[in-house]
């Protein structure tokens, strides 16, 4: 018996400290001038690598790969790029909303309407070698401006 009280009383403090329902927020990397020139870079070099025509050419291939995990290294996107994906529990102002909506700047209730209710912070932690704050996204550090 007393090891059945016991147990419940463990499955009720690991329920209990359970997050709450929250949302997440995710990166646009369609926003993120420089996601969009990793992208054209890597379609180029494809195009490129297509035709070896010399030892010069495959070098320039070479030094082209370089210069593009140089580039992915380090990514800044703005502030904007993120945006917040509501969960399907998760109490907005104005009811329950179960689907994917996209909560932008937008779509916020005045601050005078009672209801209102803003979508959490983006958190954000600070390197302070190169002075920026940063998120993850996927495992790739992202460093975000403004």
């Amino acid at each position: 018996m007393k090891k059945i009280i016991a147990a419940l009383a463990g499955a009720g403090l690991v329920l209990g400290a359970a997050p709450a329902f929250a949302g997440e927020w995710r990166l646009d990397a369609r926003r993120c001038a420089d996601t969009r020139e990793d992208w054209r870079d890597a379609r180029e070099n494809r195009r490129d690598e297509r035709f070896d025509y010399s030892r010069r050419d495959r070098a320039e291939d070479r030094f082209d790969r370089r210069e593009d995990r140089r580039d992915r290294s380090i990514t800044i996107c703005p502030r904007s790029a993120f945006y917040y994906v509501s969960d399907r529990g998760e109490w907005r102002g104005d009811g329950w909303r179960g689907d994917d909506r996209h909560y932008d700047r937008s779509d916020r209730r005045h601050k005078s309407d009672r209801r209102y209710k803003a979508p959490p912070k983006l958190k954000l932690k600070y390197d302070r070698t190169l002075r920026l704050n940063y998120t993850y996204d996927h495992g790739r550090k992202i460093y975000v401006r403004g």
